[in-house]
């Protein structure tokens, strides 16, 4: 799923957001009808009260069904259900009192919750002529009824449509809205990650230029002079011998400070490649990782295997280089420390991620008992900074699997 930046989402039902002053509104409605019922209706008191019986069914139908339907902002033909038996107790109740028709102050508002405004507006039309259709039933006269009831009912059905159509309208515009500044904020999120990603980049390069400039030049200037300085020395002759045995240990102490220097000077270079791979530059992921595996086993009774699978495809910079590096560090592992025979590396292209394996037979490891080291622990932090996983299993006796899956 889709991760949306802090603060923006989807809205529901516009109307949702003052539903506690439309239950407030319901409750004065309904407790303004059934005053209407019981004080001015000329009904007989036992149709007046089974009129209100009817209304507390419709209440009660609001508050067990459709109060969680509407903030549910559901659509679908619960609404209809919802309404039909709405319809069933307020035809009841105006059959039983015709006072019971107020009751369409409340009723009407539930339809364009319910339904779009166009079948919203039918389902008014069915509630408005009910009172209509009770009164001719009743009196028997159907133009009298007609004449009474119809302008009102008329007048309902026109509000309600132009007023239920024009909020539906402006709901529409603000989901619209929503989305639009949801897509804004997604696009910005990626900018900002994309830009992150290329600051890193390049303050890796400048580190890369920075110690070759300076320290892998450096060591090198050492190596030079103190080859040098060997050589003058063993161009020196006739010299004491009480001064030989010094001039020995002396040429002994620059040998061990060349040696230091082409040490520092090796890790320098591994630093510098480390941060600016080349072997992407001349070779696509799944070559560079071949090539990679194939080399692992140089000058060694290691035996290798490399496996594509899926479509390989460009990935970004930043991504390449976490896998490269992850398989170069999990090769380096088993030369030096697995004591295996065999290692196999796994290029998985997957629809939303992609995942390199490598795994040995070699001796394990207790992961419980073993702290990892800091190539691992190097590994798990550079795949955190691309949003993957690095994943580690082994055990005693049973080889080691390193699994790492970054995004696409």
């Amino acid at each position: 799923m889709e991760e949306q930046p802090a603060g923006v989402g989807r809205p529901g039902h516009e109307w949702l957001r003052g539903y506690a002053t439309w239950d407030c509104y319901y409750a004065i409605a309904f407790c303004a009808t059934i005053a209407f019922v019981l004080t001015l209706d000329d009904a007989t008191a036992k149709s007046r009260s089974l009129a209100v019986v009817m209304l507390v069914c419709c209440a009660a139908w609001y508050a067990g069904y459709g109060r969680a339907l509407m903030r549910a902002d559901d659509e679908s033909w619960r609404g209809t259900l919802y309404l039909g038996v709405l319809l069933v107790f307020f035809t009841l109740a105006d059959t039983f009192a015709s006072a019971s028709s107020i009751a369409l102050v409340m009723i009407i508002p539930q339809a364009y919750w319910t339904l779009r405004p166009l079948h919203a507006t039918g389902a008014v039309v069915v509630f408005a002529a009910v009172p209509v259709v009770v009164d001719t039933f009743r009196t028997g006269a159907v133009v009298r009824s007609v004449a009474d009831q119809g302008p009102t009912a008329l007048m309902i059905i026109i509000f309600s449509a132009l007023f239920g159509t024009w909020t539906h309208r402006i709901i529409d515009q603000s989901r619209e809205r929503a989305d639009l500044i949801h897509q804004l904020a997604s696009t910005r999120a990626e900018l900002a990650e994309a830009s992150r990603r290329a600051g890193i980049g390049a303050e890796r390069e400048r580190l890369a230029g920075e110690i070759h400039d300076a320290i892998a030049q450096g060591l090198s200037s050492i190596v030079m002079l103190v080859q040098a300085t060997g050589s003058t020395l063993d161009q020196v002759t006739g010299v004491p011998p009480e001064q030989s045995v010094s001039m020995d240990r002396a040429r002994q102490q620059l040998d061990l400070v060349a040696r230091t220097a082409r040490e520092s000077l090796a890790e320098a270079g591994a630093l510098v490649e480390a941060l600016r791979p080349t072997a992407l530059d001349a070779a696509s992921l799944p070559e560079a990782l071949r090539r990679l595996t194939e080399r692992a086993a140089e000058g060694t009774g290691l035996h290798t295997g490399f496996v594509l699978r899926g479509q390989a495809e460009a990935l970004p910079v930043a991504v390449e280089v976490v896998i490269l590096r992850a398989t170069q560090e999990a090769l380096a592992n088993v030369r030096k420390h697995a004591h295996a025979s065999r290692a196999d590396v796994l290029l998985d292209y997957r629809d939303e991620s992609v995942v390199v394996r490598v795994r040995d037979d070699g001796r394990g490891m207790d992961l419980a008992a073993r702290p990892h080291g800091y190539g691992l622990v190097g590994m798990g932090r550079r795949v955190e900074q691309v949003g993957g996983d690095r994943r580690l299993h082994s055990a005693p006796g049973e080889g080691t699997t390193v699994l790492v899956e970054v995004p696409r």
